[in-house]
């Protein structure tokens, strides 16, 4: 796609048929990190009841090139008013001054909307974005670590863990088993609650809220996701931990979705067992490698990828600056 960089850009709200061409712009500025039309246009859809977004497709002359996000939580669930605001825009007509005008446009519905403190995302190598940021009154808050597994290289010695971790598991009285194999009828109700257990752990600056039961079996139909590749640990009657890999249905990377495990069972191996059953599975798919990304201040998944194997690559940064 070539296009020359306009000043005539437009915002218009965003339908789910503008999802393809959203995750075209988005693959033609990092096409070493795809972005599936299918997965996007899912997490557009019946998103939780309590969030408020707003997604604008930013037009030019041959059409959808970017888009615009303000999105945010519940207020009354929260002390301060975070905002998160995203700009996607085809680097065909990512100028910084189409850039300046994009986030002018979507800060300023987000400070409509009440956001007291403004959050957005920038890669580590995005130097244009960052930069940008910077001159707008962002600073970093967070940094978000990326990694890559190559399951060829390291084939072997990942089936041998996976085995002693299977024995470790079975000696202490843990299944592992995928949730198409689980029948046990509540099983969607425990994932649920280890699924909010889970999520306050994962270190934040703005809070995690929890999600309602729905949203939560949203995710589960995420395009992705699938039951038989949804790894899960049982303890007697008890959900205790689960593990997923994200398979893209268009393309992308195979990438972790969420691995968590329940507080109470933590420090006896159950994650490092269930992420290990999902790379073994992705080796016997065929899949070369696979991705995962984690907050930089959690130390046990750090240290878990460092021990599988996965080595760093380009992360990413969150930034905030006052409303």
């Amino acid at each position: 796609m070539s296009l020359e960089a306009v000043a005539d850009l437009k915002l218009r709200p965003a339908a789910l048929d503008d999802a393809e061409a959203v995750a075209d712009a988005a693959t033609a500025l990092r096409p070493d990190d795809p972005m599936d039309p299918i997965v996007l246009r899912h997490h557009w859809f019946a998103p939780e009841p309590s969030e408020s977004v707003e997604r604008f497709a930013v037009l030019a002359r041959p059409g959808v090139v970017g888009l615009c996000t303000q999105r945010h939580d519940d207020w009354a669930r929260m002390a301060t008013r975070y905002g998160g605001v995203q700009v996607i825009l085809h680097p065909g007509v990512r100028t910084d001054a189409n850039l300046t005008w994009a986030f002018d446009r979507i800060e300023e519905r987000s400070r409509q909307d009440g956001t007291e403190v403004l959050r957005t995302w920038g890669r580590e190598d995005d130097v244009q974005m960052l930069d940008l940021l910077a001159r707008r009154g962002y600073s970093v808050d967070r940094r978000q670590r990326y990694w890559e597994l190559d399951l060829v290289a390291n084939r072997g010695r990942l089936m041998e863990m996976a085995a002693a971790s299977r024995t470790r598991m079975a000696a202490q009285g843990v299944r592992l088993l995928t949730l198409a194999q689980d029948q046990d009828p509540e099983r969607f109700r425990q994932l649920h609650e280890l699924d909010a257990e889970g999520e306050q752990d994962v270190p934040s600056t703005v809070p995690h809220l929890p999600k309602s039961f729905d949203v939560f079996m949203k995710w589960l139909d995420e395009p992705g996701l699938h039951l038989d590749r949804l790894w899960v640990a049982r303890e007697a009657d008890r959900i205790v931990g689960l593990s997923a890999l994200s398979y893209p249905p268009i393309r992308g990377h195979v990438s972790t979705d969420w691995t968590t495990t329940l507080r109470a069972v933590r420090g006896r191996g159950i994650a490092r067992a269930l992420k290990l059953e999902t790379v073994a599975q992705a080796i016997d798919l065929g899949i070369a490698r696979v991705r995962t990304d984690n907050d930089s201040q959690n130390a046990p998944i750090l240290h878990l990828n460092e021990q599988m194997g996965y080595h760093r690559i380009t992360g990413a940064v969150s930034l905030l600056k006052p409303a």
